[in-house]
């Protein structure tokens, strides 16, 4: 984006190209000049692929170009790390901070996976992932207090919460919604060494936890409405829940 037209030219660029060519536009009307004065031209981009096409040179030519490079994953785990320990530090409980760095771990996890295996294609257009998708779900699991984190499962179970909430809602078939039930599955296991069939358990009748009964895990700050400050929590009875609702 922009899409080239018939003979690969991107009129929005071009446009812009034209005002700092010659500093004017023309009113399409009666050609008269339009003129812009003390602006100051910014802009940012991504790498072509995934619906992003090659800027022409000759739009570039007059641009300053700063490029980022991708951090690291010490830096990501440094970054995230501290602002996990900080939250954990006021008030938890000393295994809930030992399992924040294990969450952090896990995220980049999904946060990898999701990059590697649900790439964009014109009908999946949607489908990037950056590291806003990976703050998402950190300041999710931010959101809950102290008074009500007493127990290690509840966190996962919020970390499975937030993973869902901010890539699995982002998919848009069965097929890809599967194969992301099965790399969290995996990742608990792998990053917690607790499985998803014990941790959510009480979702499905049977015990095996399947991907439709993930759906039913919620955490929200609405199952008391009148609170000041609103709490989010765990949401364990759907039928209140559908009560408040309505």
């Amino acid at each position: 984006m922009p899409a080239k037209e018939k003979y690969g030219a991107q009129p929005p660029i071009e446009l812009l190209r034209q005002w700092i060519d010659h500093g004017n536009w023309y009113d399409r009307k009666d050609t008269s000049e339009i003129k812009l004065t003390d602006v100051l031209f910014m802009s940012a981009m991504g790498p072509p692929g995934g619906g992003r096409n090659e800027i022409t040179s000759r739009f570039t030519r007059h641009l300053n170009i700063v490029s980022i490079d991708e951090f690291s994953d010490d830096t990501l785990t440094k970054i995230f790390g501290t602002i996990i320990d900080w939250h954990f530090a006021k008030g938890f409980d000393g295994s809930l901070q030992r399992l924040g760095k294990m969450l952090v771990q896990a995220t980049m996890v999904i946060y990898k996976e999701a990059m590697e295996k649900f790439l964009p294609t014109p009908s999946k257009s949607h489908y990037l992932f950056n590291l806003r998708d990976f703050a998402r779900v950190v300041r999710g699991v931010l959101l809950i207090p102290s008074t009500h984190l007493q127990e290690g499962g509840k966190l996962i179970r919020l970390w499975i919460h937030e993973v869902y909430r901010v890539i699995y809602d982002r998919l848009v078939d069965a097929a890809d919604r599967t194969k992301f039930f099965e790399i969290v599955k995996e990742t608990t296991q792998s990053s917690f060494k607790q499985s998803v069939d014990s941790l959510c358990g009480h979702l499905s009748h049977s015990g095996n936890v399947r991907d439709e009964d993930i759906r039913n895990l919620l955490f929200g700050d609405y199952m008391l409405p009148d609170a000041d400050p609103r709490v989010y929590d765990e949401v364990t009875d759907l039928k209140q829940l559908t009560t408040i609702m309505e």
